[in-house]
């Protein structure tokens, strides 16, 4: 991860997933948000067989997605993590403490506890509010937002000369408000990126009266820098990290960035100017241009982000916390994709589909129909016991495609499906 934005974005947070292209893929121009997002997840969990430290970007959308992740993942991340804390004893960087903030969000989205990883606290570290804003607005943004995602106290330790607490990190933020609006690392005008994620962490805080005129004012900002196709720039270069952010900033205050006018050029918003992006077949693009030191090809930090952005305007949409907040415990994780290991069809108007098992999961579905594209479908069901299902009364001598999903109870609409298999066909006997 060595780009430009990244510059100021580096500050706060590192991701070093493999997510890399060879060559520039391009996006289809009517690409949907549901199916970039799907074709990310399954590009992004294909990459992470043994995650660590430094692949929290990517967990933590995940997470917050219900993506078909299984436990064992985030248990292997967990076992990784504590190997380098105890390599580092506990210190994961002596100077950017809001790799401690990345890494306590990633954790609480997973379900795991953060005030015990390792044998490790990571709010020790958080409670040094020196430590903490030597970050610029960074470090404060950050910690903010770590500290409610879960409602987490910060603990008291000894030696501190002045313990970190919710109102200093606000009134941190607010004192680098620049002139005209908006926050910046450096310098007297206001970044897109700075400014979004410091309206993130802002968020929750919106009825005070001071907070509430300061988001207004960098509302304002961002939507002036934005840009005629509805995306943004940072440091003179249009990026997808940068329309990201900003998505998560208006999510984040109940803001529909795709209906706002404050965010719409020309019919276009930021989740249209994202989408361009999008490479096909999963992941996302820095630039679609090339600009000094990027090639338009899948980056890494753009596809954790291309894809968290999504997550966090989805739940938007779906009225669930916003992507931060993470009192709603961890998302139910959608199941793993299953496949047909057998489709025959033994007797006469009869065909019988095996299937591969998974676990944790309610049941399946069958979906069946006399051509590939399943129109005028039937759907049955099978318990999660069942590895077989037979089907009965089918046409003689015609051919039937067949594919199946995996489904949970997920407490609030009932079921919560996995991806369907890739379909087969058989001719009826």
């Amino acid at each position: 991860m060595k780009k430009l934005i990244t510059g100021l974005l580096s500050l706060v947070m590192v991701l070093t997933l493999a997510l890399s292209s060879s060559a520039s893929v391009w996006a289809a121009g009517n690409v949907s948000w549901k199916t970039a997002m799907s074709k990310t997840e399954s590009y992004m969990t294909k990459k992470l067989g043994n995650p660590t430290y430094g692949d929290e970007w990517a967990l933590l959308g995940l997470a917050r997605n219900g993506a078909a992740v299984t436990d064992a993942t985030y248990e292997k991340y967990c076992r990784n993590l504590e190997k380098v804390l105890a390599e580092k004893d506990g210190v994961l960087d002596a100077r950017k403490y809001s790799e401690y903030s990345k890494v306590i969000l990633t954790l609480t989205g997973m379900g795991k506890d953060p005030q015990n990883i390792g044998g490790y606290n990571l709010f020790e570290k958080l409670a040094d509010f020196t430590m903490v804003k030597k970050q610029g607005v960074n470090g404060p943004v950050w910690a903010l937002l770590a500290l409610d995602c879960g409602r987490y106290d910060i603990p008291n330790v000894s030696g501190i000369a002045q313990i970190t607490t919710r109102e200093l990190l606000i009134e941190n933020i607010l004192s680098q408000e620049k002139k005209n609006g908006g926050f910046a690392l450096t310098g007297d005008v206001a970044d897109v990126d700075i400014t979004a994620m410091t309206l993130t962490a802002l968020a929750p805080y919106r009825a005070r009266a001071d907070v509430g005129a300061a988001i207004d004012r960098a509302l304002a900002v961002l939507s002036e820098k934005q840009l005629a196709d509805g995306g943004f720039e940072t440091l003179k270069t249009a990026n997808a990290e940068s329309c990201v952010q900003v998505i998560m900033a208006l999510t984040s205050l109940g803001v529909d960035p795709q209906k706002d006018k404050r965010f719409i050029k020309n019919g276009k918003s930021v989740l249209d100017a994202l989408l361009t992006y999008y490479a096909t077949g999963g992941g996302f693009r820095h630039v679609n241009k090339a600009a000094v030191g990027y090639e338009p090809v899948v980056n890494g930090l753009a596809t954790a982000q291309g894809y968290y952005g999504l997550t966090a305007y989805s739940r938007f949409l779906e009225g669930k916390n916003t992507f931060y907040d993470m009192r709603d415990g961890k998302t139910v994780a959608r199941p793993i994709a299953t496949s047909i290991s057998s489709l025959k069809s033994l007797k006469t108007k009869q065909m019988t589909v095996k299937w591969k098992k998974v676990s944790g999961v309610r049941g399946y579905e069958l979906v069946y129909a006399a051509n590939s594209k399943f129109t005028g479908s039937r759907t049955v069901t099978a318990s999660a016991s069942s590895v077989q299902k037979t089907i009965k009364g089918l046409k003689k001598g015609k051919t039937y495609y067949v594919k199946i999903r995996a489904y949970k109870a997920d407490g609030e609409s009932g079921r919560l499906y996995g991806a369907y298999c890739s379909a087969k066909k058989v001719k009826v006997k």
